[in-house]
């Protein structure tokens, strides 16, 4: 079994007993809370460089957790460990293909990946924050979707304007994933461009039964997820993974940064309080998604 690393930003995971417990001898726990304040949401390319470096550092993980989804753009220092072309297959509610400024943000870094040449394709499955609905879609990246870059696979249907100057140009994007999962991993399993496939996970796209996060949430369940992850595992290799979606509460030095995740969070994401019961929600998934990525879920 191979090593999974936690690169503990927020103590998000580090906090969840059983899985420290059932899976002590496997994991390597990275301490990065140090850089909380700097890393979350966004980070200069400077301070990008240097935690790209120490990550890099303690080797290649095959199943990586990085805490709050305010820390995914984290994981363009995962993919980047890689050298062979292949597939990224992204699980999220938000489709985080923002047009910068800022290259290393949390809502921006899916267009950065996709100006990364080992990296053929992006999937982008799960969606249902209303980031592509109408005119939304054109804030993206337009350019990586008309190049079939990015495949959109909401999993509620969106009507998108995928044209600046036509309003008319209009796409509906939908999957089978609800309503016939078998169609929808066929579906997805066609958009996958490379041999080596590298996943990431962000549990806002799961069902609120099944993870408690710090985003707003979509409502795709967890087994539909392990469904995935067990039929690319069939006839693709698996070359990397990780996770985002633990709950930390957004904390800041920066007052831009905090005018910024207040007006980006909708909703009750603003202002979440969670139980214990629900926090309990993300270890359950993160166990169940290690065991996916372990072959025996």
């Amino acid at each position: 079994m191979q090593d999974i690393f936690i690169y503990d930003f927020d103590a998000s995971v580090s906090a969840q007993s059983d899985l420290m417990a059932q899976y002590q001898p496997r994991i390597k726990l990275i301490d990065l809370k140090r850089h909380r304040f700097a890393a979350r949401l966004w980070t200069s390319r400077i301070q990008f460089y240097r935690l790209r470096k120490k990550i890099a550092s303690y080797g290649r993980p095959f199943f990586a957790l990085l805490g709050s989804g305010d820390f995914h753009h984290f994981s363009l220092a995962l993919i980047g460990q890689h050298e062979k072309p292949l597939t990224v297959v992204l699980f999220d509610n938000h489709p985080d293909w923002m047009q910068p400024p800022h290259r290393y943000h949390c809502g921006t870094w899916v267009y950065s990946l996709a100006r990364m040449p080992q990296v053929a394709r992006i999937v982008i499955v799960g969606l249902q924050s209303g980031d592509i609905d109408g005119k939304n879609f054109l804030a993206g990246d337009v350019d990586s979707y008309h190049s079939g870059k990015i495949v959109l696979m909401p999993f509620s249907r969106v009507e998108a304007q995928v044209n600046a100057k036509n309003e008319t140009d209009k796409v509906l994007f939908s999957s089978h994933l609800q309503s016939n999962i078998a169609e929808g991993i066929r579906e997805l399993m066609a958009a996958i461009a490379t041999s080596d496939v590298y996943i990431s996970v962000d549990k806002d796209c799961l069902h609120a039964d099944d993870a408690y996060t710090n985003w707003e949430q979509g409502t795709m369940p967890l087994a539909i997820v392990l469904k995935c992850i067990a039929a690319i595992r069939t006839k693709y290799k698996v070359v990397g993974a990780d996770t985002v979606g633990d709950y930390s509460k957004p904390a800041f030095r920066s007052p831009l940064k905090y005018i910024s995740s207040w007006l980006d969070r909708r909703g009750d994401a603003k202002s979440r309080q969670p139980s214990q019961a629900m926090l309990q929600r993300n270890q359950i998934a993160n166990l169940k998604l290690i065991q996916a990525f372990d072959g025996n879920a």
